[in-house]
C-alpha cells in the first residue's frame, strides 16, 4: 500500500525521555483517521516547551495523568497565554515545520473566538464551536488544525492541535513564541493548553492493584507509548520475557501490562520493539499497598441551581424511593457491592417522614438501622449567613429522628468549603462524632494538601472527628464511576491511589463521595455497584466498597484516634464573598434574625410572668427560622445566572430565594407582634403615655431605639419628653414622619438585665434642629475630636480625648470611612484565584453638605458622586456623633445602578495601634484574623457576625454593623489566595457589595441600599466588652408605646431572670417545651470558667438550672458550670 515509510528518531534509548519521535512519511497519507495529512514534507517539533505567562490550571486531558495547562477565556478579548515551543532544527530538507502540542477546548459555554499569534508574524482565529477536527489557514501558506481523540461528559473536545509552518518562515534552531489569546464575547468558553511535551515512546507506572489472571496474581502496570506515525505492531519484553504485543495507532496508547507480584523492591528490566522503534529502560517495582476504597453515594443538596427551587424537593423524595428500590434490587449482590446511600441533607428525610405512607417510612428505617442508607446531621449545607441561634433551630429536626431511634452519627457538609464553629459544641452533645466535609476548591484554597483526619476542637476543647475530603463528586469528577467503563475507571482510581500514596496519605483506608450522575441534586444510580461488583471479581487489591459515610469513620478511629492531629479553630468559607451580590436581602435577613432572637427572648419573659402563650405561637417561630434556613442554605440562584443575568430561570430562582428573606423578615415582626400583645397585657396604663422597654440580653443596657409614634400622643411640631420614675430625661430625635405619626430615635439608659422599664412622655414644643452649611476644621464631642476631608467624603483624624490617642493610621492609603469602587477588567480572573486586572477608584468628585445639631447625635453629612449610582443620584454618607455615649457612627446610602459587569464596593476602616491585632466574632467564638483558623480556609476575607476589633495589650477599638457582615483584614486581599496569611497592617475594609462570581450568585444589584458602621473604643482590652457592643448593637430592644388615661403600676422596672455571671452571654432564650419552663442558650465571653448556679428567676419561690442539649434532652451528669469560651444549652425550669 505503502512505497516506503521511514520514521527518523530523533533519540537514542538514553534519549528517549525527553525528545520527540519524528515522523518522515515518503508518500502523502492520512494518519490514523484524523483526516489531516502529514507527509514526508512536514518535520514534527515538540509544540510545549515552556510557559512564558498565563492563567495556570489543573484538567483532565487526553491523556491519562496530563492535568497541568494553561487556561485562557473569551471573556473581554484581552484574556491571553504565551508560551514557546521547542526548538526548530538547525537545518530542515523538509517543506514545513509543524509543531504539536497538547490541547483542550471548553465549547459547552458557547460558541467564541479564540486567536493564535506566532512569533513570526502568523495569525489564526478559530471557534469553540464543538467541532471534533478543524482546519484554518493563513495568507502565508501556514495551517492550524486540530484533531480530537476525547471529549467529555461536557461535551468538550481534547486532542492534538497542530500548527504547520512553511519551514522558510521558521527561525532554525530556535523556540517560537505562541500567543492565544480569548475573543471579546463575554463568555465563559475556554481553551487549555497542557504543559508537557510530547515525548515519544513508552512511560510504564507501576498500581498499587494486584489482579488474577490465569489463577496468578499479578500487580497491575499501566503503559502509556506516544506514537506518531502509522498503526504498528509493538512488543513488550519483561526481564527478557514476552509480555504482550499490541497494535499501536496515532497518538497516546494504552498498555496494560501484569507484573509478577512482589515483598520487596524489585528492578524490572523493560524493552519495547518494532520494526521501527526500539527503547529499554529499568522499572522500580514495590510491594502493592492494600488499599481499601469507600464508595459513597449521596445527591448533592443545591435548593436551586440546577432547576427551579419548586422542583428540588420532589426530586430529593423520589431519591429516596429510589435508593430503597435500588437496595431491594441489590440484596442478591455481594455485600461489597450492595447498594448504599447517604442522605446528604437531613431536610429531605425530614420531609419524607412527614409526607410517605408508613409502610413507605418503614421501609426507610429498616434500611436505616440495617446500614445501607444512612441520614446526617446537617439540614442543609450552609454558607456564613446564619447566626448560633439559627443553626441550633436547623438541629429540631433531629428530635423526631430520634423518637424513631435514627440517630444521626456524622455530619457532612458538602459544596462549601467552611462550616460554623458552634456547630462543633451542638454535636457533641447529640452524639454526633464526624463531621464529613466534600469541599469545593472553585475560586477556594482547601485545607490541607491531600484528605486529611483530624480532631477538630471547639472555642472550649470539645472535638469531632472531622474529615477534609476529597470533593463531593471526586468519584464522578476523576473516576467517571457513573460511566460504568471497568477499563476506563481502573486507570483513573489506580492513578489516584499512586498519587495519594506519593503524597504521604497515612492510611490504606480512604472514603471518596460520588453521585449517581455527574449533576448534583443527582438521582441515585446502580452503576457503582455493577461496577464494584466486577472490579472485586478480577482483583485482590484495592478493595473497593459501597459504604455510608460513618463507616470510614468507625473504622480507622479504631485504629489510629490517638495519632489524628488536633486543630482548634474556626472554618471559615472562602465562598461567603458571594454574599456582596445579594446586599439588600443579606441586610433584611440579619434583621430577621436579630428580631426573633429578641422576640424569642420577649415570649420567654411572657412565660416567666406567667401569660398563658397562643396556641402554635412554637410553630410560628419554627416557620420563621425555615425561612432563614432557606435563605442560608447555601445556593443563591441559576447555574448560569452571571452568563444569562436575564433568562427566566436566573430571574425565577432569584425572586424564590430573595423570598426566603423578606419571608423571614415578615414573619418574625409577626411574632414580635403577638409577643408585645402578650407583654403589655400584664401592664396598666400610665396617667401619661407611656414607652416600655424590655431588654432580652443578660446586662443592663444602654442604647438607641426608634419608635414610632403616633401624632395624637405627640402632635406634628411637638416632640417627647421622656422621663423615668427618678426624672432622668431620654432625649429624642425625630428621624421621619408620616401623615399620622413620627419616628422618633431615643437614647435609653440602664434598661435592666433580661427585664423591662416604663417610661413616661407628653409632648412639649419641638426644638429644631440647628443647620450649617460649611464645615468646621475639627469636629468634638466629649469622647472625640474629628477631622474631615470633604474632598474624600472621610473621616481624617479621629482622636480618643480619654486615651491621648490618635485612632486613624496617618499612613494609610484611604482615610476613615473612605468610599472605594472597584471595576474588574473580567471576573474570571477570580477562577484562577488571581487579581491583577482591576481600578479602584475614590467618587468622581465629594463634598460637604451640612452639618445639624439635635439632641442624642449631631450629623456631619457629605456626599459623592460615582458611576455605581444611578444617574442623578449621590452616595449620602453621614457620620454621627454622639453625645450620650462614646461612639461614632457612619452611614451610607446609595442608589444602585443595575451593572453585570464585575464591579465591587469597599469602605475603608485603616485604624492604627501599635501591636495591634485583628479579630471578629464568628458563630461560637472570636477569631484572631489568619490564626485562629483552620489551615487554609479562607483569610482574604471573612463573614463578621457581630463585631470586629483592633486591639493590644491596653486598648480596642471595636467596629459592628448590622448590614455587612463581609470584612478584610489588613487591606484589599481580594485575589490574595494565599494559605496562612495573616493581617499586613492593622486596616481592615467593609466589603458591602460585590458581583465577581461567574455563577450561582446575582449578576447585578440596583435601587437604594444603606449600610451603618458603629465605632467605639475603649482603655480596655476585655472580650466581654467588645461582646456587649457588638451584641447591644445588634439585638434590638423590644418596645411598646400606652396611651395614657390609667392609674400606672407599682413596678416600673424588673427583671424576669437574675444571678448572670458578668462573663456570660445571654445567646437566646425561648419557652421550653415543658410547662413552666425555658431554654437559655448561653456562651461564655472572658475565658474564664463561670459558674451558672445562680442563674434563676425572679419572684418564683423554687427553680432548677439543668444542662440540655440543643434540642432540649437533659445531659446527664451535667455540670452548672461552663468551661472558657463554651457554650451550652440550659433548661430553668419552676413551680
Amino acid at each position: 500500500m505503502l512505497n516506503a515509510l521511514r520514521l527518523v528518531i530523533f533519540n537514542s534509548v538514553e534519549k528517549m525521555k525527553n525528545r520527540l519521535l519524528i515522523v518522515s512519511i515518503l508518500c502523502s497519507i492520512v494518519i490514523a483517521g484524523y483526516g489531516q495529512e502529514l507527509t514526508s514534507e512536514d518535520y514534527l517539533v515538540n509544540g510545549f516547551g515552556q510557559k512564558i505567562s498565563g492563567d495556570d490550571f489543573k484538567y483532565h486531558s487526553s491523556i491519562q495523568g496530563v492535568e497541568d495547562a494553561l487556561i485562557i477565556r473569551a471573556t473581554n478579548g484581552n484574556y491571553s497565554m504565551q508560551w514557546q515551543t521547542a526548538a526548530a532544527p538547525k537545518t530542515v530538507d523538509t517543506k514545513y515545520v509543524t509543531y504539536i502540542w497538547l490541547a483542550g477546548i471548553g465549547s459547552s459555554p458557547g460558541r467564541a473566538e479564540m486567536t493564535l499569534k506566532t512569533g513570526n508574524g502568523l495569525t489564526f482565529t478559530f471557534n469553540t464551536d464543538g467541532q471534533k477536527n478543524w482546519l484554518v489557514q493563513s495568507n502565508q501558506g501556514a495551517e492550524l488544525f486540530f484533531r480530537s481523540d476525547m471529549e467529555d461528559s461536557f461535551g468538550d473536545k481534547f486532542g492534538f492541535m497542530f500548527l504547520r509552518v512553511p519551514a522558510n518562515q521558521v527561525e532554525k534552531g530556535k523556540p517560537l513564541q505562541l500567543t492565544m489569546t480569548g475573543g471579546n464575547d463575554n463568555k465563559t468558553s475556554w481553551y487549555m493548553t497542557f504543559k508537557t511535551a510530547i515525548e515519544s515512546g513508552l512511560t510504564i507506572k507501576p498500581f498499587p492493584a494486584i489482579f488474577r489472571e490465569h489463577g496468578i496474581k499479578k500487580q497491575l502496570a499501566s503503559g502509556t507509548l506516544l506514537y506518531f506515525g502509522l498503526p504498528a505492531e509493538i512488543s513488550v519484553y519483561v526481564d527478557g520475557k514476552l509480555n504482550q504485543k499490541k497494535t499501536v495507532g496515532f497518538g497516546s496508547n494504552y498498555f496494560r501490562i501484569g507484573l509478577p507480584e512482589v515483598q520487596r523492591k524489585t528492578i524490572r528490566k523493560i524493552k519495547v520493539e518494532s520494526p521501527n522503534l526500539r527503547q529499554e529502560f529499568q522499572l522500580e517495582q514495590l510491594p502493592v499497598k492494600q488499599w481499601e476504597v469507600n464508595f459513597v453515594q449521596h445527591s448533592h443538596t443545591d435548593i436551586g441551581y440546577t432547576r427551579s427551587q419548586t422542583e428540588i424537593l420532589a426530586e430529593h423524595l423520589r431519591y429516596i424511593d429510589y435508593a430503597l428500590d435500588y437496595c431491594d434490587a441489590t440484596d442478591n449482590y455481594p455485600d461489597d457491592a450492595k447498594f448504599r446511600w447517604t442522605c446528604e441533607a437531613a431536610w429531605a428525610v425530614d420531609e419524607f417522614l412527614k409526607c410517605r405512607p408508613d409502610q413507605q417510612v418503614e421501609r426507610l428505617i429498616r434500611r436505616i438501622k440495617e446500614g445501607r442508607i444512612e441520614v446526617t446531621a446537617m439540614y442543609f449545607n450552609y454558607d456564613e449567613l446564619p447566626d448560633e441561634q439559627s443553626l441550633a433551630a436547623s438541629l429540631q429536626p433531629l428530635k423526631r429522628f430520634r423518637a424513631l431511634d435514627i440517630a444521626p452519627k456524622t455530619a457532612m457538609q458538602n459544596d462549601v468549603n467552611g462550616i460554623a464553629w458552634c456547630l462543633n459544641d451542638y454535636y457533641h452533645d447529640l452524639g454526633v462524632k464526624y463531621l464529613n466535609m466534600g469541599t469545593h476548591g472553585h475560586r477556594a484554597l482547601i485545607c490541607f494538601d491531600k484528605p486529611t483526619l483530624f480532631w477538630w476542637e471547639s472555642p472550649s476543647g470539645k472535638r469531632m472527628l472531622a474529615y477534609r475530603a476529597e470533593h463531593y463528586m471526586t468519584g464522578n469528577t476523576v473516576f467517571e464511576i457513573d460511566k460504568g467503563n471497568l477499563p476506563n475507571f481502573e486507570g483513573r482510581l489506580l492513578n489516584y491511589l499512586t498519587t495519594l500514596g506519593e503524597k504521604g496519605y497515612p492510611y490504606n483506608l480512604i472514603s471518596i463521595q460520588h453521585s449517581g450522575y455527574l449533576t448534583d441534586n443527582s438521582p441515585p444510580s446502580t452503576i457503582a455497584s455493577d461496577l464494584i461488583r466486577q472490579w472485586n471479581e478480577s482483583f485482590e487489591w484495592p478493595k473497593l466498597r459501597t459504604a455510608t459515610a460513618t463507616s470510614f469513620f468507625e473504622t480507622l478511629e479504631s485504629k489510629y484516634a490517638s495519632q489524628f492531629p488536633v486543630y482548634r479553630g474556626a472554618w471559615p468559607d472562602w465562598w461567603t464573598d458571594g454574599f456582596g451580590a445579594s446586599a439588600r436581602e443579606v441586610a433584611a435577613f440579619r434583621k430577621a434574625q436579630s428580631d426573633i432572637t429578641a422576640f424569642s427572648g420577649g415570649l420567654a419573659m411572657a412565660d416567666i410572668a406567667g401569660i398563658p402563650l397562643p396556641d402554635n405561637i412554637h410553630d410560628r417561630i419554627s416557620l420563621t427560622y425555615e425561612a432563614l434556613n432557606f435563605y442560608a442554605e447555601h445556593t443563591t440562584g441559576y447555574s448560569e445566572s452571571v452568563r444569562e443575568p436575564y433568562h427566566e430561570q436566573t430571574m425565577e430562582q432569584r425572586a424564590i430565594k430573595e423570598s426566603y428573606a423578606w419571608e423571614s423578615h415578615r414573619r418574625a415582626k409577626m411574632v414580635g407582634e403577638e409577643v408585645m400583645g402578650l407583654l403589655q397585657s400584664t401592664l396598666n396604663k400610665e396617667e401619661k403615655p407611656s414607652l416600655v422597654v424590655y431588654n432580652t440580653l443578660n446586662w443592663k443596657r444602654d442604647g438607641l431605639v426608634t419608635v414610632y409614634i403616633d401624632h395624637q400622643l405627640v402632635p406634628r411640631g411637638m416632640q417627647p419628653r421622656i422621663t423615668d420614675t427618678e426624672g432622668n430625661n431620654y432625649p429624642a430625635q425625630p428621624m421621619s414622619q408620616r401623615s399620622d405619626g413620627t419616628y422618633w430615635s431615643i437614647w435609653l439608659k440602664d434598661i435592666p438585665a433580661y427585664g423591662y422599664k416604663k417610661l413616661c412622655f407628653e409632648p412639649v414644643l419641638y426644638e429644631s434642629e440647628t443647620v450649617i452649611k460649611k464645615p468646621e476644621l475639627q469636629y468634638e464631642t466629649p469622647w472625640y475630636s474629628l477631622k474631615i476631608d470633604a474632598n474624600r467624603a472621610a473621616i481624617v483624624s479621629m482622636f480618643d480625648k480619654a486615651m491621648q490617642t490618635e485612632l486613624i493610621d496617618p499612613k494609610a492609603p484611604h482615610q476613615l470611612g473612605e468610599f472605594i469602587y472597584e471595576r474588574l477588567g473580567n471576573r474570571y480572573q477570580m477562577e484562577q484565584k488571581r487579581l491583577d486586572d482591576f481600578q479602584r477608584f475614590p467618587f468622581d468628585k465629594a463634598w460637604f453638605d451640612s452639618y445639624t445639631s439635635g439632641p442624642i447625635w449631631n450629623t456631619i453629612r457629605m456626599k459623592g458622586a460615582t458611576s455605581a449610582a444611578c444617574k442623578n443620584y449621590d452616595v449620602q454618607i453621614d457620620i454621627r456623633l454622639y453625645h450620650a455615649t462614646k461612639r461614632i457612627d457612619i452611614n451610607y446610602s446609595i442608589v444602585k445602578e443595575p451593572i453585570v459587569d464585575a464591579e465591587g464596593i469597599y469602605i475603608a476602616f485603616p485604624f492604627g495601634m501599635e501591636d495591634g491585632k485583628l479579630a471578629f466574632d464568628v458563630q461560637g467564638g472570636v477569631v484572631e484574623a489568619g490564626v485562629d483558623q483552620i489551615p487554609g480556609s479562607s483569610n482574604d476575607w471573612n463573614t463578621v457576625q457581630n463585631y470586629a476589633m483592633l486591639k493590644n495589650g491596653n486598648k480596642q477599638i471595636v467596629v459592628t454593623s448590622p448590614d455587612a457582615p463581609l470584612m478584610q483584614f489588613g487591606g484589599i486581599n481580594t485575589g490574595r489566595y494565599k494559605a496562612g496569611a495573616t493581617p499586613t497592617s492593622t486596616h481592615f475594609y467593609s466589603w458591602p457589595m460585590n458581583n465577581y462570581w461567574v455563577t450561582n450568585f446575582n449578576p447585578d444589584q440596583k435601587g437604594e441600599h444603606r449600610w451603618s458602621f458603629y465605632i467605639t473604643s475603649e482603655k480596655n482590652n476585655s472580650n466581654n466588652e467588645a461582646v456587649r457592643f457588638g451584641w447591644g448593637n445588634r439585638i434590638p430592644f423590644l418596645t411598646r408605646i400606652l396611651p395614657g388615661g390609667g392609674k400606672g403600676d407599682n413596678i416600673k422596672a424588673r427583671s424576669f431572670i437574675t444571678g448572670w455571671p458578668e462573663n456570660i452571654l445571654l445567646v437566646n432564650s425561648t419557652p421550653g417545651s415543658q410547662p413552666n419552663s425555658v431554654i437559655l442558650q448561653l456562651r461564655e465571653t472572658s475565658g474564664k470558667p463561670a459558674d451558672l448556679s445562680q442563674i434563676a428567676p425572679t419572684d418564683k419561690p423554687t427553680s432548677l438550672l439543668q444542662p440540655v442539649n440543643v434540642l432540649g434532652e437533659k445531659i446527664q451528669d451535667g455540670k452548672l458550670q461552663l468551661a472558657p469560651y463554651g457554650s451550652g444549652f440550659y433548661q430553668l425550669s419552676w413551680d
